[in-house]
């Protein structure tokens, strides 16, 4: 739906697409020979080999059928042939093969796999001829005679037309015999000889496994050479009849002979037939050849000695460094370099067995696993290359250039192939890489069922800490305090911020233990108010303890009656008068709602404490409940203050002399029955009110009786009452959360009473590193997963930064002791109110961050970081100067899609992926970032941030990094509807039309080095 990124033709791993054009008929199922051509626009000379092709006996007979396989042609070469087209005789595939090698081994494949009775293919050009009529007929009935596995034949030259004098015939007197084949093909590969081998009068028994080797040019001779030196007994040479008319003026051949592959190939495989026959006369037990050199084993080893241009001594050592001490799927290696300057390796032998067709997940899984913890991967995957042990454990045997160090898109690629061959059963050469315009992600989920979900549990299994089923939703523990209330007193003028602040106390005092009952009392006096700060709106408050019941922070809401007999029996209960019916004392302070609320807690113990204290828990798993319960122990004790910031840490034993202190009626703990039993209280009344709020009461009568209150107790938890001229200061949300994470500044450390002059604010960043995490309603597991990631890494030298933007006090309390050790490098910012991602970007980076050269890098709180060397390679590039770093994201809804940044004109280039995790840039170079680039004409931009700001970014970067050898950043997000793609599409474009952004005139470039 967005402005997609051009499409280019690019090498994309992908199938050969082979697909038969109409449904076999049974003159090709029941064929014993198959005449294969392969053509790639050969229109004009394609009519006279098919014509030749038809000619021959074995196809008139009803014994043979024609195979023509298209690779990509665009010259409509079918209207050429228009007159056989619908032949029975005649079978047509298309294919995406990329050369003529690929597109030879496709054909072989097909007439492997579709075609049961067939027993010969017979290769023809499409621009050659048969020589003969039976031709065909006549090699076939040699080679099965042989029984053999290949049969080569003999082939006059023509040019133009016209043949030449001399031909070349396949003679088995010099092709059987290794020396005289050796100066055969030396003659033609580097002197210049006319006649070459007969490699393109092959004909190949079905289901042999012989097949081309994957080379730009002379694969023909390659394979022939091959055969003929390690296996010459599977051959069988025929000389006459002439097979085939070699047309030397075929736009292939020209091609070829003008190319600097042809002359290359040529050079290459004369040195390499010397080498193979070199080792077949000493006698060793030869195991294979390749296009790297020649494998044999002796008694305790496999030897595989390098060809001079293949393998170098540097390169050589590069693989022996890659595989030093890894215990993967590889064979421990030994290194030699030999006096000519070629290489050698070796390694053990084992008991071992070649790959059945198929294997079990399983085994691909594991042999996958082993080679990411290995880092590194064996690229050149396929069966001849692999060998399954006893055990059935996978062995990667082809020592060389293909094993590289680890990168994720090499990962992908090298799981592709095995799972086509292992999983589907597919043919080695199935999986290639192919010109196409499709992505990687698209080619692979079209050409490999089931892959993406296999490679998605595979990327998983490699990082279980990502897998969210790993992670259990938030068990609050089962101890409950059941004698035990919580009493949280409120009134009308409370209206704006009774939600906010029952949701910090219900968070903050019901771990590590439960209340039995929450209780919200409400008294409804509806004003004035002593010190009143805001008008009343009982309304409002009753709307919002409706929606706190609802919600299940509290369990019950009580409402303190008004009438005159409730408020005298009450008071005479507690202070033995009935004639006094005001709720409140001579100086404006609540009476009655406590005490009426006193009388029906059902609990002997209760919490009480009012709507507006701050409670601070330095850490959450302080039992402060069961100390003070404890200190209720004491007979004489009838309450125990919670305690406030103090400046000294530790334990103070709680104290109190009779009538020394009040019992705390902002924020306390209460025995209600030894309360009760000091009844009547003593206090007077004047003008129809009490004078003495009821803590004063009680404070008189613990002097006369010998009972008392006490204070003390552990510093980790503590309250701040904030004065009500500065309960609607903009600020007050975050003294609220300062406090609630036991930051309070020093100079409130000691005090009852909340000092606004005190130096509140969330403590600086001053690391190297930093992580900026943000989130919203993010949930437990979610955020559990992300911490744990960071708490992973291996270098832990970054800071973090923790913003999240309006959740519940219920889904964050627990942030500080989830971030464990990394909380004193912590910084951690709660809104009680969304404020957007932009706003909250530029406080973090603008103000929290306070070094210039600092690298932040985003982690959004659902997501993840990966391997747990990301820290230690972003702190290595924050030192080299990196100013933009990018790091490869996995999606396990999009588990194929790679993510490359692209840097050059990304706004032409649909984004570029510069959007992409893992993202981050230095704090000077955002500084110089105007922001009207993060603005539109509502004002921040409120979608498509990650767009918004990394265009920019990108376009002003002098270094941009991206990291694209390890998996950094799992990103997991639900989809988006419909409408919001369609109001992110609108802003994309807007955004993509731009100008690219620039330094400022007036701002210098950042520093290069950290």
């Amino acid at each position: 739906m967005r402005d997609a990124a051009p499409r280019y033709q690019q090498p994309v791993l992908s199938t050969r697409q082979l697909v038969c054009v109409e449904q076999l008929r049974r003159e090709a199922l029941a064929a014993e020979l198959v005449i294969g051509i392969c053509l790639r626009n050969q229109a004009k000379h394609l009519p006279g080999a098919l014509q030749s092709a038809m000619a021959q006996s074995a196809v008139r007979e009803g014994r043979g059928v024609v195979l023509i396989l298209d690779d990509s042609s665009s010259d409509e070469w079918q209207q050429a042939i228009a007159d056989w087209l619908g032949h029975p005789q005649l079978v047509i595939v298309r294919a995406v093969c990329g050369s003529a090698a690929r597109a030879r081994n496709a054909l072989l494949d097909f007439v492997d796999q579709t075609l049961p009775k067939a027993q010969w293919v017979a290769r023809l050009d499409a621009d050659d001829r048969f020589a003969a009529d039976n031709a065909l007929a006549a090699l076939a009935a040699a080679g099965s005679q042989a029984d053999a596995d290949y049969i080569l034949g003999s082939n006059h030259l023509a040019l133009a037309g016209e043949y030449l004098p001399v031909s070349n015939i396949a003679r088995a007197e010099i092709l059987t015999d290794r020396n005289k084949l050796l100066s055969f093909i030396e003659g033609f590969c580097l002197h210049g000889q006319e006649q070459e081998l007969p490699s393109c009068n092959l004909l190949l028994r079905t289901r042999s496994g012989i097949r081309y080797p994957d080379v730009p040019s002379a694969e023909d001779h390659w394979l022939v050479a091959e055969v003929l030196c390690l296996h010459p007994e599977r051959g069988c040479i025929v000389s006459e009849p002439v097979y085939a008319i070699y047309s030397l003026g075929g736009p292939t051949t020209q091609q070829n002979r003008r190319s600097a592959q042809w002359a290359t190939q040529r050079t290459r495989l004369a040195a390499a037939a010397r080498r193979w026959v070199m080792y077949l006369a000493s006698g060793e037990e030869i195991l294979g050849v390749g296009q790297e050199g020649i494998v044999w084993r002796n008694e305790r080893h496999v030897i595989k000695h390098f060809y001079d241009w293949s393998l170098t001594g540097s390169q050589a050592q590069q693989i022996e460094r890659l595989l030093a001490g890894r215990a993967g799927p590889v064979p421990a290696v030994a290194w030699s370099q030999h006096e000519d300057g070629s290489v050698s390796c070796r390694y053990p032998w084992f008991d071992s067995r070649p790959l059945p067709e198929v294997l079990s997940t399983r085994q691909v899984l594991s042999y996958l696993q082993r080679l990411h913890q290995a880092g590194y991967v064996t690229s050149n995957i396929k069966r001849s290359n692999m060998r399954l042990t006893p055990h059935g454990e996978l062995v990667y045997i082809d020592i060389g250039k293909d094993i590289v160090p680890f990168s994720p898109s090499r990962f992908m690629d090298a799981a592709a192939r095995l799972y086509s061959i292992g999983v589907l059963g597919n043919s080695d050469h199935e999986l290639a890489r192919r010109q196409s315009s499709a992505r990687q992600h698209e080619a692979l989920s079209e050409a490999l069922p089931g892959f993406p979900l296999f490679y998605r549990q595979l990327v998983e299994s490699l990082y279980p800490h990502c897998r969210l089923e790993n992670y259990q939703p938030l068990v609050f523990p089962q101890r409950t305090e059941s004698q035990v209330s919580l009493l949280i007193k409120t009134c009308a003028q409370d209206a704006d911020s009774v939600m906010a602040q029952v949701g910090h106390l219900c968070a903050q005092l019901t771990y590590p233990a439960r209340f039995r009952r929450i209780i919200l009392l409400i008294d409804t006096f509806p004003g004035p108010f002593l010190r009143q700060y805001a008008a009343g709106d009982l309304a409002r408050v009753r709307q919002a303890a409706c929606a706190l019941q609802q919600q299940g922070v509290i369990d019950e809401v009580w409402e303190a009656p008004d009438d005159a007999a409730t408020i005298a029996a009450t008071y005479q209960q507690w202070f033995g008068r009935m004639d006094i019916t005001a709720s409140h004392s001579t100086a404006g302070a609540p009476l009655f709602a406590q005490l009426w609320a006193f009388g029906r807690v059902e609990t002997p113990f209760v919490l009480q404490c009012d709507v507006d204290v701050l409670v601070g828990r330095r850490d959450v798993n302080h039992d402060f409940l069961a100390d003070m319960v404890q200190a209720l122990a004491e007979p004489a004790t009838v309450g125990v203050g919670f305690n406030i910031a103090q400046a000294e840490t530790g334990f103070k034993p709680y104290a109190g002399a009779p009538g020394q202190y009040a019992p705390e009626i902002r924020f306390g703990l209460l025995h209600l029955p030894r309360l009760k039993a000091l009844s009547p209280l003593p206090n007077s009344a004047s003008q129809g009110k009490f004078e003495l709020m009821w803590h004063r009461s009680v404070q008189q009568k613990l002097a006369a009786s010998g009972g008392c209150a006490v204070r003390g107790g552990d510093s980790r938890s503590f309250y701040v009452h904030p004065q009500n001229r500065d309960k609607q200061n903009s600020v007050f949300g975050q003294w609220r959360d300062l406090i609630a994470q036991g930051r309070e500044p020093s100079a409130q450390k000691g005090q009852w009473e909340l000092d606004p002059q005190a130096g509140w604010s969330y403590p600086p960043r001053s690391e190297a590193l930093v992580f900026l995490l943000k989130g919203r309603n993010t949930g437990y597991p979610l955020l559990r997963r992300c911490i744990e990631s960071l708490a992973r890494q291996t270098d832990q030298r970054f800071g973090i930064i923790v913003i999240d933007d309006g959740s519940a006090f219920a889904d964050t309390w627990f942030l500080p002791a989830l971030l464990g050790e990394m909380w004193p490098r912590s910084t951690l910012i709660r809104h009680q109110q969304r404020q957007g991602y932009i706003p909250n970007f530029i406080f973090a980076v603008e103000q929290i961050c306070d070094r210039p050269e600092t690298l932040i890098v985003t982690l959004d709180l659902d997501d993840a970081l990966m391997s747990s060397s990301v820290a230690g390679r972003l702190l290595a590039l924050a030192d080299t100067g990196a100013d933009v770093v990018h790091g490869v994201m996995f999606r396990p809804d999009k588990p194929l899609q790679l993510y490359q940044p692209d840097y050059v004109s990304p706004r032409q280039k649909g984004g570029g992926n510069v959007w992409t995790h893992l993202r981050g840039f230095r704090k000077s170079l955002f500084e110089a970032l105007p922001k009207s680039y993060l603005q539109t004409e509502a004002g921040w931009v409120d979608d498509v941030t990650d767009y918004a700001m990394m265009l920019p970014l990108c376009e002003m970067a002098r270094q941009p990094v991206f990291i694209d050898d390890l998996f950094c950043y799992y990103h997991q997000r639900a989809a988006y509807s419909p409408e919001r793609k369609q109001a992110q599409h609108v802003l994309l474009h807007s955004l993509f039309n731009r100008s690219a952004a620039a330094w400022p005139k007036t701002a210098a470039p950042a520093s290069d080095t950290a």
